[in-house]
């Protein structure tokens, strides 16, 4: 956070905890019923939280998520759970949120127990901008992990099985693969973007370092 706290989640115990630089931990506020997953920074210092119903195993057609803007106090201000319409649910198992520079929501959606996802792409009023559902170019199936926005508004998202990293505008329209098994990549499970630099923290304990450039 700004002030240089560390928030993290407590998927078990419904919580969300702070930990100040000198170690302090304090508790936020409890999710309860609702497991919290994800967490992340809105542009105006608002946490930004993926809660689901249910371990990604236990996933049914009851299976429900949604992504809670909290003050760091621990108090809710939006909660995000159905299209601007109230017809539809958002989410099935949220696991991770960035917002983009157009303040749009970028949703990492796990959709069944064996982990295919989705990226659920909204807006600030609930409004579904788009869905990714990943290429068909590739045999295995669409699972990714986590998700990062850079300054120009592209979003990238992690395929895990295919070993890759996808590009896509704020529209939804796919770019280009940033990274591919050739670059080499294995197993991407999490992002970090920050100005030119580029974290992606893979499998076996492996964090690879690349240089984010113009692409």
């Amino acid at each position: 956070m700004l002030d240089n706290d560390r928030i993290f989640t407590g998927f078990g115990p419904m919580i969300i905890r702070r930990i100040t630089p000198s170690g302090t931990q304090s508790e936020v506020c409890s999710t309860a019923p609702l497991h919290p997953a994800g967490v992340s920074i809105s542009f105006n210092g608002d946490l930004l939280v993926t809660l689901c119903s249910c371990n990604v195993s236990k996933i049914s057609s009851d299976s429900y998520g949604e992504v809670h803007q909290i003050e760091k106090s621990g108090v809710v201000q939006r909660r995000y759970t159905h299209t601007e319409d109230h017809r539809s649910k958002l989410f099935v198992n949220p696991l991770k949120v960035a917002q983009n520079v157009n303040k749009d929501l970028c949703v990492v959606d796990i959709i069944d127990n064996e982990f295919r996802s989705r990226l659920v792409v909204l807006s600030e009023s609930s409004k579904l901008r788009f869905i990714y559902k990943g290429q068909q170019s590739f045999s295995k199936k669409f699972t990714s992990n986590d998700v990062a926005c850079d300054d120009r508004g592209r979003i990238l998202v992690t395929d895990y099985y295919n070993h890759a990293v996808h590009v896509l505008l704020e529209d939804g329209h796919f770019l280009q693969y940033l990274l591919t098994e050739q670059s080499p990549l294995s197993y991407p499970r999490s992002l970090g973007l920050h100005g030119d630099t580029l974290w992606v923290g893979c499998d076996k304990g492996v964090v690879r370092v690349y240089k984010y450039g113009e692409q």
